[in-house]
């Protein structure tokens, strides 16, 4: 035979009200909205974030990223407005065209004259090597695993 004992959770009279003094010293002081100051953003770097694309500056770029500047802003220097992206792609700069993609860029955004990334990478060049050739193929798959789109090859 086995014997259980048994033991009791529910109370038959309610709890004792805490004391208001003790309330008042446990309680967390809220402030209202409008003093909560945000955290200061770190300025963006002395290079534009298009010329650090076109150049391969990763911590530019980065710096850029950290300061919260739109990444999809076209250079409004440049006759094809392309944005930080294009700029990678054009000067062949893998690490900052994944760099940019993790940060959640318009692959598919379209410079002044119509092209997408995908288009500049894409475009043949006669004279350029076959080490040069095997880099853009291998920036083509990062854009095209990445759901790029050609605008000229629809």
């Amino acid at each position: 035979m086995i014997a259980f004992t048994v033991v009791g959770c529910a109370r038959e009279t309610a709890p004792e009200p805490p004391n208001a003094e003790a309330l008042v010293a446990e309680s967390v002081i809220v402030k209202p909205v409008a003093e909560i100051i945000p955290p200061e953003l770190p300025p963006p770097p002395a290079i534009s974030i298009w010329d650090a694309a076109r150049a391969g500056d990763l911590e530019a770029v980065r710096g850029h990223i950290d300061s919260r500047e739109n990444l999809d802003e076209p250079d409004a220097n440049d006759p094809l407005k392309p944005t930080p992206l294009h700029c990678a792609v054009a000067s062949g700069h893998k690490a900052v065209v994944e760099l940019l993609l993790a940060r959640g860029v318009d692959i598919n955004a379209k410079r002044a004259d119509g092209l997408t990334a995908l288009d500049i990478v894409l475009k043949v060049d006669p004279e350029s090597s076959d080490e040069d050739r095997a880099h853009r193929k291998g920036i083509a798959g990062v854009l095209v695993r990445n759901g790029a789109t050609a605008a000229k090859h629809k």
